[in-house]
């Protein structure tokens, strides 16, 4: 039998009482709910808004605690937290390189809008307000908010917000996090009375300098101003106050020389990012003092001279980014022993000499290298194994060759090899597969044999990205690398490839660039790449290609670009290509057998850049809807209309010209040439403004040029030789100020040569001949009955005008005084004229002093 003793019993009394009291207060929490008022002010707030994708149909009931993206306080039941971010994923890629205006669409679903009721206000207890990533419609930041005096958090950033920063917001003295990111407005100088310890203003236009109130921010430990318009100097001397500062990003704006010494005081700083700016001038040694630094990013500026010594003083360095500046000379030697370093890019910048084993001897924990020069050279042995496991290993353009590095072994799991351009001339290892890869360039080398059969069983399963592009490269396409199911982009152009594409790369469903051009590929294009969904750039161009195109690529419906220029196709241009593929940027079919008349169907194609159809047996006349191409009317180009790297070569300015997306030159062009088109070029194309490059030559138009040519102001070529042209040559011609190559030979083109502005710069007589009817320079002939060049007539013709004026005004006054002169005469000589003329100055006079005698009288 158990004895409870005294103990004992007080003991199991307190338990209970413990027990008790917790049930007590378990039940208490339980039974918490919002106030009514705060309710009521959220329903108010919800009525307001436009919920597209209902987001907030879980706001019913009496419990607002219980709603989608409200928070209360666990004891007193007030709203402290309203979480109204969009989570919805904005795939950028997506946006771009898919259906745009699709996917605009359904994200814009996912997004609140409306109006922000001043309901909120009752959220008196309110700590965080996140609103982020919606669409407001450019409605300005409500005023009312400044009123929620306890907020801590608030980010209104990516929401469509307008106008300027209400002063309001300076009563807000408990922030500590603000994010307007990606709002277009200007800061009061007013919000600078709280203490913010995180601040990011990422992704704005402000278009101005750093707002003065922020260097009051003594507090500040986050400041993020990337992505804004601001310039000046980087930092003015206030920044002193910023003794807190840990991490600065500075990123996208639009600072240019500027004294970065006082920002190499702020000692604290861990994280520093000047990248895309303007920033000149050598990087100062007082870089040095910032020897917490972990992060420093400085890429895309315009900095010269050495990389500073005093960049090995930085000992805590994890990521330096140097890339896409002017330094020059040998690295530093200090710069090796960073030890820390996890990420090292100085690509893009002339830096010479040669890196040997020593150089890298102490960087164990790299795993990000990315060098590129071509006055750069790796020199290590063959049995060099690195003290470090890359993932990025970019060495573009620097001599590594000609073998293959056998240090690539060691590393046991690279996601992007780059050594490209590397004078390596040499076959691809078998070893190579035992790399792990996800994307490899190896383009612009000598490398040879055949394409090695992968074994897909080890790595290269995982390959998204594959150039092996401008290399001597033979033999057949293995059919195994149709399994490799994750590729992305497939570049084998600019080698010596033979046979036919095997079928069965229809398989790659997640292609999204094949670029198969300039080998010796021939046999009919298989159907199978109409299985390719997401292709969006087919390049076949320069093979042996024979047959019709295929009615599969019609499903292509994500196609951007087609190349299927320099085979042996023939057929009609199908219809189905202007009715199917309507995302369409770049159609090239030239040099081809092609016959038939243009279908009218390729009018719609409103996106097209570039249609080049020349070098076939195309007949009929130019369809004249072709002022139905939108995208040719543009003359600044939208920035999302490229997709992936872009190769395109036109025959303009009588040389072979190669554009890129990647070396920044974009064209928008029509070459028509080469066929047995005839009729009148239609005056609706001298609706597509932004054309660069027109080329009608070797057809059989006939009729006069358009009047209106003067309309394309972009051009700088056109070429309407060997066609049958007749009339003068339009003199809105000579407004072309962008044309730098002009033929018009062999037509039936008469009178004279236009001349003025621009065109006087293009003298070459070869330009005319052909023109037996043409007359004026540059041509030895002269133009008959005096007539000079049709520019030129026009000035005479203006100087003929000023020389009668000038003759009429110098005549004026002598004529005048003969005339006098003339009339005194007659009244000397002729005594009745002289009694004529004075008795009517005399009646006149009598006239006039009557009529003032009665004014006088009138007035007195």
């Amino acid at each position: 039998m158990i004895k409870f003793t005294p103990f004992i019993v007080l003991w199991f009394v307190f338990l209970a009482g413990r027990i008790g009291l917790g049930c007590l207060h378990v039940g208490a929490y339980s039974n918490v709910s919002c106030f009514e008022n705060e309710r009521r002010g959220l329903l108010e707030f919800k009525k307001d808004l436009v919920d597209k994708s209902n987001r907030l149909a879980s706001w019913t009931g009496e419990d607002c605690c219980s709603w989608e993206g409200v928070e209360c306080n666990r004891s007193t039941g007030h709203v402290v937290k309203l979480d109204l971010h969009n989570n919805a994923v904005f795939d950028l890629d997506r946006l771009i390189f898919g259906d745009k205006q699709n996917y605009s669409s359904i994200y814009g679903e996912t997004c609140l809008g409306g109006q922000i009721s001043p309901s909120l206000v009752n959220l008196q207890h309110l700590h965080y307000l996140d609103l982020s990533s919606n669409y407001f419609a450019g409605i300005r930041v409500p005023t009312f908010i400044g009123s929620l005096k306890n907020l801590r958090y608030l980010n209104l950033s990516n929401a469509g917000f307008d106008g300027t920063i209400p002063p309001q917001l300076g009563n807000l003295s408990a922030l500590e996090y603000l994010d307007l990111g990606e709002k277009s407005g200007g800061f009061s100088d007013e919000i600078s009375g709280y203490q913010l310890s995180t601040k990011s203003l990422c992704a704005n236009s402000f278009n101005s300098t750093i707002p003065l109130w922020l260097f009051n921010l003594t507090s500040l430990v986050h400041l993020d101003l990337s992505f804004n318009s601001f310039f000046g100097p980087v930092v003015p001397h206030s920044l002193q106050h910023w003794t807190l500062l840990s991490y600065l990003d500075l990123t996208g704006n639009q600072f240019n020389t500027s004294l970065l010494d006082p920002l190499f005081t702020l000692n604290n700083l861990v994280h520093l990012d000047l990248s895309d700016n303007q920033i000149q001038g050598p990087l100062p040694f007082s870089l040095g003092n910032l020897t917490s630094l972990s992060v420093l990013h400085m890429g895309d500026n315009s900095f010269e001279g050495p990389i500073p010594s005093a960049i090995g003083q930085l000992r805590e360095l994890t990521e330096l980014n140097l890339n896409g500046n002017g330094f020059n000379g040998t690295i530093p030697s200090s710069l090796w022993r960073l030890s820390e370093l996890k990420s090292l890019d100085l690509s893009g910048n002339p830096l010479s000499g040669e890196l040997r084993d020593i150089h890298f001897a102490k960087l164990a924990q790299l795993k990000e290298l990315r060098l590129s020069s071509p006055l750069l050279a790796l020199n290590v042995s063959s049995s060099w194994v690195p003290p470090f496991q890359l993932h990025t290993i970019e060495m573009r353009s620097i001599k590594i060759g000609p073998k293959f590095p056998l240090w690539l072994q060691t590393q046991q799991r690279v996601e992007n090899l780059d050594m490209s351009n590397a004078s390596i001339s040499d076959t691809i290892p078998d070893w190579f597969e035992r790399v792990y890869i996800y994307i490899l360039h190896l383009q612009n080398n000598s490398l040879q044999g055949i394409i090695p059969h992968p074994d897909i069983n080890m790595t290269l399963d995982i390959l998204q990205i594959l150039h092996l592009s401008d290399n001597h490269f033979n033999g057949s396409i293995p059919d195994s690398l149709c399994s490799l199911q994750m590729l992305v982009v497939l570049d084998l152009s600019n080698n010596q490839l033979s046979g036919r594409i095997p079928s069965c790369i229809g398989k790659l469903k997640t292609l999204g660039e094949l670029h198969l051009a300039n080998n010796s590929l021939h046999g009919h294009i298989p159907i199978s790449l109409g299985h390719l969904n997401d292709l969006q750039s087919l390049h076949l161009n320069r093979n042996n290609f024979t047959g019709t195109v295929p009615f599969s690529l019609r499903h292509l419906k994500n196609l951007r670009y087609l190349d299927l220029g320099n085979n042996e196709l023939e057929g009609i241009i199908p219809a189905w290509i202007g009715d199917e593929l309507s995302s369409l940027s770049f159609l090239v079919l030239e040099s081809n057998n092609f016959h038939g008349d243009i279908s009218m169907n390729l009018c719609k194609l409103s996106s097209l850049r570039v249609l080049n159809l020349e070098d076939n047996n195309l007949t009929g006349h130019i369809p004249r809807c072709f002022n139905n191409f939108t995208a040719m009317t543009l003359t600044e180009l939208d920035p999302t209309v490229t997709s992936y790297i872009e190769e395109l070569s036109l025959f303009v300015k009588g040389e072979m010209l190669n554009y890129t997306s990647t070396n920044g030159r974009y064209v928008i062009f029509m070459g028509l040439s080469g066929n047995k088109l005839s009729g009148e070029i239609p005056v609706e194309l001298m609706s597509l403004v932004g054309l660069q490059g027109l080329d009608l030559s070797r057809n059989h138009l006939s009729g006069r040029i358009p009047e209106n040519i003067g309309n394309l102001s972009q051009l700088e070529s056109l070429d309407l030789s060997k066609n049958d042209l007749s009339g003068p040559i339009p003199q809105s011609l000579s407004n072309l100020d962008s044309l730098g190559w002009l033929n018009l030979s062999f037509n039936k083109l008469t009178g004279p040569i236009p001349s003025g502005r621009h065109l006087q710069t293009l003298d070459d007589p070869t330009i005319y001949m052909g023109n037996s009817g043409l007359c004026g320079e540059p041509l030895d002939k002269s133009c008959p009955d005096g007539k000079s060049n049709a520019g030129e007539s026009d000035g005479d013709h203006e100087d003929g005008k000023e020389s009668y004026f000038y003759w009429f005004y110098a005549g004026l006054a002598p004529g005048f005084a003969v005339g006098l002169l003339g009339f005194f005469s007659v009244l000397c000589f002729k005594k009745s004229w002289r009694y004529a003329y004075f008795g009517f100055l005399e009646n006149l006079l009598n006239k006039v002093w009557v009529e003032i005698a009665l004014l006088k009288r009138k007035f007195v």
